[in-house]
Protein backbone atom coordinates (compact mmCIF):
# COMPACT_ATOMS: atom_id res chain seq x y z
CA UNK A 1 0.00 0.00 0.00
CA UNK A 2 2.80 2.48 0.63
CA UNK A 3 4.85 1.88 -2.52
CA UNK A 4 1.82 2.76 -4.31
CA UNK A 5 0.91 5.60 -2.61
CA UNK A 6 4.57 6.32 -3.42
CA UNK A 7 4.45 5.15 -7.34
CA UNK A 8 1.14 7.64 -7.25
CA UNK A 9 3.04 10.32 -5.37
CA UNK A 10 5.50 10.44 -8.37
CA UNK A 11 3.29 9.76 -10.97
CA UNK A 12 0.99 12.89 -9.97
CA UNK A 13 -2.82 12.63 -8.65
CA UNK A 14 -5.89 14.64 -8.47
CA UNK A 15 -8.45 14.73 -6.00
CA UNK A 16 -12.13 15.23 -7.72
CA UNK A 17 -15.42 16.19 -6.70
CA UNK A 18 -18.13 14.44 -8.53
CA UNK A 19 -21.75 15.71 -8.71
CA UNK A 20 -24.75 14.81 -10.03
CA UNK A 21 -27.69 12.39 -11.11
CA UNK A 22 -25.82 9.91 -12.76
CA UNK A 23 -22.94 9.11 -10.59
CA UNK A 24 -23.22 5.15 -10.27
CA UNK A 25 -23.57 5.00 -14.66
CA UNK A 26 -20.54 7.56 -14.18
CA UNK A 27 -18.71 5.12 -12.14
CA UNK A 28 -19.53 1.71 -14.17
CA UNK A 29 -18.22 3.73 -17.32
CA UNK A 30 -14.59 4.70 -15.78
CA UNK A 31 -14.83 0.75 -15.11
CA UNK A 32 -15.25 -0.42 -18.31
CA UNK A 33 -12.46 1.95 -19.74
CA UNK A 34 -9.71 0.87 -17.19
CA UNK A 35 -9.64 4.16 -15.39
CA UNK A 36 -9.12 3.22 -11.61
CA UNK A 37 -10.43 5.84 -8.64
CA UNK A 38 -9.40 4.91 -5.00
CA UNK A 39 -10.32 6.48 -1.74
CA UNK A 40 -13.67 7.26 -2.90
CA UNK A 41 -15.84 8.91 -0.18
CA UNK A 42 -19.45 8.91 -0.75
CA UNK A 43 -20.71 11.44 1.19
CA UNK A 44 -24.57 11.38 -0.49
CA UNK A 45 -26.37 9.59 -3.42
CA UNK A 46 -25.47 11.82 -5.55
CA UNK A 47 -21.71 13.39 -4.32
CA UNK A 48 -18.71 11.75 -3.64
CA UNK A 49 -14.56 12.70 -3.39
CA UNK A 50 -12.16 10.66 -4.64
CA UNK A 51 -9.06 10.38 -6.09
CA UNK A 52 -7.06 9.58 -9.90
CA UNK A 53 -3.83 9.22 -11.43
CA UNK A 54 -3.05 12.69 -13.45
CA UNK A 55 -2.70 10.87 -16.37
CA UNK A 56 -6.19 9.38 -16.78
CA UNK A 57 -7.43 12.90 -16.81
CA UNK A 58 -8.30 12.92 -20.42
CA UNK A 59 -10.07 9.18 -20.39
CA UNK A 60 -12.16 11.29 -17.16
CA UNK A 61 -13.41 13.82 -18.69
CA UNK A 62 -14.31 12.07 -21.65
CA UNK A 63 -16.82 9.52 -19.51
CA UNK A 64 -18.03 12.64 -17.72
CA UNK A 65 -19.10 14.57 -21.31
CA UNK A 66 -21.48 11.83 -21.38
CA UNK A 67 -23.69 11.75 -18.29
CA UNK A 68 -25.59 14.77 -16.86
CA UNK A 69 -22.87 15.12 -13.81
CA UNK A 70 -20.24 17.73 -12.71
CA UNK A 71 -16.49 16.92 -12.21
CA UNK A 72 -14.28 19.45 -10.84
CA UNK A 73 -10.68 19.16 -9.41
CA UNK A 74 -10.25 19.73 -6.23
CA UNK A 75 -6.61 19.79 -6.18
CA UNK A 76 -3.25 18.36 -7.95
CA UNK A 77 -0.94 15.76 -5.89
CA UNK A 78 2.32 15.07 -6.24
CA UNK A 79 5.78 15.98 -7.90
CA UNK A 80 4.33 17.02 -11.71
CA UNK A 81 2.39 19.33 -9.73
CA UNK A 82 5.63 20.64 -7.77
CA UNK A 83 7.70 20.98 -10.76
CA UNK A 84 5.19 22.90 -12.84
CA UNK A 85 4.95 25.45 -9.74
CA UNK A 86 8.62 26.03 -9.27
CA UNK A 87 8.69 26.00 -12.90
CA UNK A 88 6.64 29.32 -12.84
CA UNK A 89 8.74 30.72 -10.22
CA UNK A 90 12.16 29.95 -11.57
CA UNK A 91 13.02 33.50 -11.45
CA UNK A 92 12.20 33.48 -7.81
CA UNK A 93 14.27 30.32 -6.55
CA UNK A 94 17.39 30.87 -9.22
CA UNK A 95 17.02 34.27 -7.06
CA UNK A 96 17.00 32.04 -3.67
CA UNK A 97 19.99 29.62 -4.92
CA UNK A 98 22.26 32.32 -6.19
CA UNK A 99 21.78 33.96 -3.08
CA UNK A 100 22.32 31.35 -0.89
CA UNK A 101 25.32 30.51 -2.96
CA UNK A 102 26.82 34.24 -2.93
CA UNK A 103 26.52 34.08 0.81
CA UNK A 104 27.79 30.67 1.21
CA UNK A 105 31.14 32.31 -0.65
CA UNK A 106 31.29 35.13 0.74
CA UNK A 107 31.23 33.95 4.30
CA UNK A 108 34.64 31.49 3.41
CA UNK A 109 36.62 34.42 2.96
CA UNK A 110 38.61 37.16 4.77
CA UNK A 111 37.31 40.63 4.85
CA UNK A 112 38.75 42.17 7.67
CA UNK A 113 41.75 41.83 9.84
CA UNK A 114 42.13 42.81 13.11
CA UNK A 115 45.31 43.61 14.77
CA UNK A 116 45.16 44.19 18.47
CA UNK A 117 47.49 44.37 21.74
CA UNK A 118 50.82 46.33 20.12
CA UNK A 119 51.44 50.03 18.62
CA UNK A 120 50.51 51.28 15.53
CA UNK A 121 54.27 50.60 14.45
CA UNK A 122 54.32 46.95 15.03
CA UNK A 123 50.53 46.49 13.67
CA UNK A 124 52.24 47.59 10.68
CA UNK A 125 55.04 45.13 10.80
CA UNK A 126 52.91 42.44 11.76
CA UNK A 127 50.27 43.21 8.29
CA UNK A 128 53.67 43.78 6.53
CA UNK A 129 54.66 40.09 7.03
CA UNK A 130 50.82 38.87 6.64
CA UNK A 131 50.90 40.87 3.18
CA UNK A 132 54.03 38.74 2.41
CA UNK A 133 52.46 35.84 3.33
CA UNK A 134 49.49 36.01 0.96
CA UNK A 135 47.24 36.91 3.76
CA UNK A 136 45.00 40.18 3.08
CA UNK A 137 41.32 41.34 2.38
CA UNK A 138 40.03 38.56 -0.06
CA UNK A 139 42.13 35.55 0.76
CA UNK A 140 39.89 32.24 1.85
CA UNK A 141 39.63 31.36 5.19
CA UNK A 142 40.92 27.86 4.27
CA UNK A 143 44.02 28.40 3.03
CA UNK A 144 45.06 30.18 6.60
CA UNK A 145 47.50 28.35 8.92
CA UNK A 146 46.93 29.86 11.92
CA UNK A 147 49.42 28.20 13.85
CA UNK A 148 52.63 28.79 11.37
CA UNK A 149 51.67 32.44 11.06
CA UNK A 150 51.93 32.64 15.17
CA UNK A 151 55.47 30.89 14.56
CA UNK A 152 56.29 33.30 11.53
CA UNK A 153 55.18 36.40 13.78
CA UNK A 154 57.27 35.16 16.68
CA UNK A 155 60.40 34.12 14.52
CA UNK A 156 60.69 37.44 12.39
CA UNK A 157 59.89 39.57 15.31
CA UNK A 158 61.68 39.02 18.30
CA UNK A 159 60.03 42.04 20.60
CA UNK A 160 56.97 39.91 20.37
CA UNK A 161 56.40 38.17 23.98
CA UNK A 162 52.79 36.61 22.83
CA UNK A 163 51.10 36.41 19.23
CA UNK A 164 47.57 34.60 18.88
CA UNK A 165 46.06 34.32 15.49
CA UNK A 166 42.24 33.00 14.69
CA UNK A 167 39.99 33.08 11.83
CA UNK A 168 36.36 33.61 12.87
CA UNK A 169 33.81 33.42 10.01
CA UNK A 170 35.05 36.89 7.97
CA UNK A 171 37.34 38.37 10.92
CA UNK A 172 41.31 37.49 11.10
CA UNK A 173 42.17 38.41 14.68
CA UNK A 174 45.35 38.70 15.76
CA UNK A 175 46.46 39.17 18.98
CA UNK A 176 49.80 40.12 20.20
CA UNK A 177 52.21 41.67 22.81
CA UNK A 178 55.11 42.97 23.11
CA UNK A 179 58.02 41.89 25.79
CA UNK A 180 58.09 44.28 28.64
CA UNK A 181 61.91 45.00 29.86
CA UNK A 182 63.20 42.19 32.52
CA UNK A 183 62.74 43.18 35.74
CA UNK A 184 66.32 42.20 38.13
CA UNK A 185 63.92 39.81 40.19
CA UNK A 186 62.92 38.58 36.75
CA UNK A 187 66.47 37.67 35.51
CA UNK A 188 66.27 34.34 37.96
CA UNK A 189 67.20 31.20 36.10
CA UNK A 190 64.94 28.30 35.90
CA UNK A 191 63.04 25.82 33.65
CA UNK A 192 59.36 26.35 31.90
CA UNK A 193 57.02 23.57 33.51
CA UNK A 194 53.66 22.18 33.27
CA UNK A 195 51.19 24.40 35.27
CA UNK A 196 48.40 21.94 34.90
CA UNK A 197 47.99 18.75 32.68
CA UNK A 198 47.79 18.81 28.99
CA UNK A 199 48.13 17.76 25.46
CA UNK A 200 50.58 20.31 23.93
CA UNK A 201 49.57 21.33 20.54
CA UNK A 202 52.50 24.26 20.28
CA UNK A 203 55.61 24.71 21.70
CA UNK A 204 57.68 28.31 20.80
CA UNK A 205 60.84 28.26 22.76
CA UNK A 206 62.75 31.72 22.92
CA UNK A 207 65.03 31.20 25.12
CA UNK A 208 66.22 27.60 26.72
CA UNK A 209 65.47 23.85 24.25
CA UNK A 210 62.33 22.16 23.87
CA UNK A 211 61.87 18.93 26.24
CA UNK A 212 58.90 17.92 24.51
CA UNK A 213 57.21 17.25 21.25
CA UNK A 214 53.14 18.20 20.22
CA UNK A 215 51.21 15.90 20.64
CA UNK A 216 52.64 14.72 23.27
CA UNK A 217 50.39 14.52 27.15
CA UNK A 218 52.54 16.27 29.86
CA UNK A 219 51.68 16.56 33.74
CA UNK A 220 51.68 19.14 36.38
CA UNK A 221 55.48 20.12 37.08
CA UNK A 222 57.13 18.16 34.14
CA UNK A 223 59.75 20.15 32.08
CA UNK A 224 58.76 21.88 29.08
CA UNK A 225 61.40 24.29 28.14
CA UNK A 226 64.43 23.50 29.62
CA UNK A 227 67.00 26.48 31.11
CA UNK A 228 70.41 24.81 31.72
CA UNK A 229 72.95 25.41 28.91
CA UNK A 230 75.53 23.67 28.03
CA UNK A 231 79.26 24.33 27.96
CA UNK A 232 79.88 24.83 24.13
CA UNK A 233 76.66 27.16 23.63
CA UNK A 234 78.13 29.51 26.43
CA UNK A 235 80.05 31.43 23.65
CA UNK A 236 76.50 32.02 21.97
CA UNK A 237 74.67 33.41 25.04
CA UNK A 238 75.88 36.97 26.06
CA UNK A 239 73.23 36.88 28.90
CA UNK A 240 74.24 33.76 30.34
CA UNK A 241 73.72 33.84 34.13
CA UNK A 242 75.84 31.89 35.84
CA UNK A 243 74.63 29.55 38.85
CA UNK A 244 76.48 28.40 41.64
CA UNK A 245 74.47 25.68 42.29
CA UNK A 246 74.72 21.64 41.18
CA UNK A 247 74.02 23.31 37.42
CA UNK A 248 77.14 24.65 36.35
CA UNK A 249 75.44 27.43 33.85
CA UNK A 250 71.39 28.09 33.67
CA UNK A 251 69.54 30.58 31.66
CA UNK A 252 66.13 31.79 32.59
CA UNK A 253 63.95 29.50 30.42
CA UNK A 254 61.33 31.27 28.23
CA UNK A 255 58.97 30.63 25.27
CA UNK A 256 54.81 29.88 24.28
CA UNK A 257 53.41 26.60 25.67
CA UNK A 258 50.04 25.72 24.64
CA UNK A 259 47.89 22.87 25.16
CA UNK A 260 44.31 21.11 25.18
CA UNK A 261 43.56 21.11 28.68
CA UNK A 262 40.09 19.57 30.14
CA UNK A 263 38.28 21.41 33.24
CA UNK A 264 35.18 19.46 34.57
CA UNK A 265 32.88 21.14 36.99
CA UNK A 266 29.73 20.25 39.00
CA UNK A 267 26.74 22.05 40.06
CA UNK A 268 23.13 21.09 41.11
CA UNK A 269 19.72 22.95 42.11
CA UNK A 270 16.65 22.70 43.45
CA UNK A 271 13.48 22.16 42.62
CA UNK A 272 12.10 23.75 45.59
CA UNK A 273 14.14 26.41 47.39
CA UNK A 274 13.84 28.60 50.15
CA UNK A 275 14.48 32.22 50.22
CA UNK A 276 14.81 34.01 53.37
CA UNK A 277 13.45 37.80 54.48
CA UNK A 278 13.61 40.13 56.87
CA UNK A 279 9.89 41.06 58.65
CA UNK A 280 11.27 44.52 60.07
CA UNK A 281 11.07 43.19 63.45
CA UNK A 282 14.15 43.97 65.58
CA UNK A 283 15.37 43.33 69.03
CA UNK A 284 18.29 45.41 70.56
CA UNK A 285 20.81 44.69 73.10
CA UNK A 286 24.24 46.41 74.52
CA UNK A 287 26.96 44.24 75.84
CA UNK A 288 29.75 47.04 77.56
CA UNK A 289 32.86 45.68 78.54
CA UNK A 290 34.96 47.70 80.70
CA UNK A 291 38.18 45.58 82.02
CA UNK A 292 37.30 42.50 83.50
CA UNK A 293 33.86 43.52 84.10
CA UNK A 294 30.63 42.88 81.72
CA UNK A 295 27.37 44.22 81.86
CA UNK A 296 24.65 43.84 79.36
CA UNK A 297 21.11 45.81 78.67
CA UNK A 298 18.61 44.87 76.52
CA UNK A 299 17.75 41.18 75.09
CA UNK A 300 20.87 38.44 74.56
CA UNK A 301 19.21 35.80 73.11
CA UNK A 302 16.92 36.39 69.91
CA UNK A 303 13.24 36.12 70.72
CA UNK A 304 12.70 34.70 66.73
CA UNK A 305 12.67 31.09 65.58
CA UNK A 306 14.51 32.42 62.75
CA UNK A 307 16.19 35.41 62.95
CA UNK A 308 19.86 36.81 61.73
CA UNK A 309 21.87 38.27 64.07
CA UNK A 310 24.64 41.47 63.76
CA UNK A 311 26.59 43.03 65.92
CA UNK A 312 28.68 46.70 65.81
CA UNK A 313 32.09 46.64 68.09
CA UNK A 314 32.76 50.81 68.64
CA UNK A 315 35.96 50.99 70.66
CA UNK A 316 36.51 53.46 72.93
CA UNK A 317 40.06 55.92 72.43
CA UNK A 318 41.30 58.96 74.04
CA UNK A 319 41.83 61.16 70.88
CA UNK A 320 44.40 64.14 72.55
CA UNK A 321 46.63 61.16 73.27
CA UNK A 322 45.37 58.47 70.73
CA UNK A 323 45.02 55.93 73.43
CA UNK A 324 42.99 52.95 73.44
CA UNK A 325 40.85 52.77 76.44
CA UNK A 326 40.01 49.37 77.55
CA UNK A 327 36.27 49.71 77.63
CA UNK A 328 34.32 48.08 74.52
CA UNK A 329 30.55 48.16 73.87
CA UNK A 330 28.79 45.63 71.33
CA UNK A 331 25.43 46.44 70.04
CA UNK A 332 23.51 43.38 69.26
CA UNK A 333 20.45 43.22 66.42
CA UNK A 334 18.26 40.46 66.42
CA UNK A 335 16.11 40.18 62.73
CA UNK A 336 13.09 38.40 62.49
CA UNK A 337 12.88 36.36 59.30
CA UNK A 338 10.61 34.51 57.09
CA UNK A 339 11.39 31.70 54.87
CA UNK A 340 9.34 31.55 51.20
CA UNK A 341 8.74 28.28 49.66
CA UNK A 342 10.04 28.74 45.75
CA UNK A 343 9.11 26.22 43.65
CA UNK A 344 10.64 26.04 39.84
CA UNK A 345 9.55 24.20 36.87
CA UNK A 346 12.47 21.04 36.47
CA UNK A 347 13.70 23.08 32.76
CA UNK A 348 14.80 26.32 34.99
CA UNK A 349 16.41 24.21 37.56
CA UNK A 350 18.52 22.41 34.68
CA UNK A 351 19.71 25.59 33.54
CA UNK A 352 20.39 26.51 37.09
CA UNK A 353 22.25 23.37 37.78
CA UNK A 354 24.19 23.65 34.35
CA UNK A 355 25.09 27.32 35.27
CA UNK A 356 26.77 26.54 38.51
CA UNK A 357 28.76 24.16 36.70
CA UNK A 358 29.98 26.44 34.56
CA UNK A 359 31.16 28.93 37.20
CA UNK A 360 33.07 25.81 38.92
CA UNK A 361 34.89 25.60 35.74
CA UNK A 362 35.05 29.24 35.25
CA UNK A 363 36.89 30.39 37.88
CA UNK A 364 39.25 28.02 37.38
CA UNK A 365 40.15 28.64 33.71
CA UNK A 366 43.75 30.95 32.28
CA UNK A 367 44.18 33.84 30.14
CA UNK A 368 43.22 34.05 26.57
CA UNK A 369 41.34 30.26 26.52
CA UNK A 370 39.50 28.86 23.57
CA UNK A 371 36.72 26.80 24.28
CA UNK A 372 37.34 23.67 21.99
CA UNK A 373 34.40 22.33 23.07
CA UNK A 374 31.90 20.91 26.24
CA UNK A 375 30.13 17.88 26.98
CA UNK A 376 26.98 18.07 29.87
CA UNK A 377 25.56 15.58 31.33
CA UNK A 378 22.45 16.11 33.83
CA UNK A 379 20.98 13.82 36.58
CA UNK A 380 17.78 13.92 38.37
CA UNK A 381 17.72 12.65 41.99
CA UNK A 382 15.47 12.48 45.16
CA UNK A 383 17.23 13.96 48.52
CA UNK A 384 14.74 14.14 51.35
CA UNK A 385 11.08 14.39 49.77
CA UNK A 386 13.00 17.44 47.01
CA UNK A 387 14.03 16.71 43.39
CA UNK A 388 17.55 17.67 43.34
CA UNK A 389 19.01 18.21 39.82
CA UNK A 390 22.75 17.61 39.60
CA UNK A 391 24.87 19.01 36.38
CA UNK A 392 28.40 17.84 35.06
CA UNK A 393 30.01 19.91 32.89
CA UNK A 394 33.40 18.91 30.68
CA UNK A 395 35.09 21.74 28.70
CA UNK A 396 38.05 20.99 26.39
CA UNK A 397 40.28 24.44 26.21
CA UNK A 398 43.14 25.50 24.39
CA UNK A 399 45.49 27.44 26.77
CA UNK A 400 48.93 28.44 28.00
CA UNK A 401 50.04 25.54 30.34
CA UNK A 402 53.50 27.14 30.69
CA UNK A 403 54.55 28.84 34.03
CA UNK A 404 58.37 29.25 35.39
CA UNK A 405 59.92 26.93 38.27
CA UNK A 406 63.29 29.11 39.47
CA UNK A 407 66.08 26.82 39.62
CA UNK A 408 66.50 26.85 43.51
CA UNK A 409 62.95 25.94 43.72
CA UNK A 410 63.94 22.84 41.24
CA UNK A 411 66.84 22.40 43.47
CA UNK A 412 65.47 22.59 46.84
CA UNK A 413 63.06 19.99 45.46
CA UNK A 414 65.50 17.32 44.80
CA UNK A 415 67.26 17.85 47.80
CA UNK A 416 64.12 17.03 49.83
CA UNK A 417 63.44 13.76 47.62
CA UNK A 418 66.82 12.60 48.06
CA UNK A 419 66.51 13.04 51.48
Amino acid sequence: MLARRLWSYCKGYVIIKVKGEAVEEFLNSLSRRGIHLWEVNRLSRNFLICKANMDQLPGLSEAASLFPIHVEIRHRVGLPSIGKRLWQRSTLIFGAVASLVCIYMLSSIIWVIQIRGVDPVEQALIKEILKTNGIEAGVPRSSIRPRELETQLMMELPQLAWVGVGARGILLAVEAACKTEIAQDEKTPGDIVAGKGALVTQIIPFVGQAVVTEGETVVPGQVLIDGSLAAEDMSQHSEIIPYSGEEPHYLRASGVVKGRVWYSGFGEAGVVTYNRYRTGETYKGYHVAVGPWNWVWGVSRSPFPLFEESRVTKPFYWKRLDIRLPVRMDIIEFHELIEEKIEIDLESAKETALLNAWRDIESRLGPRTEILSQETEVFTEEQGGNVLIRAKRVVEVHEDIGVFRPLQAQTRVGREEND
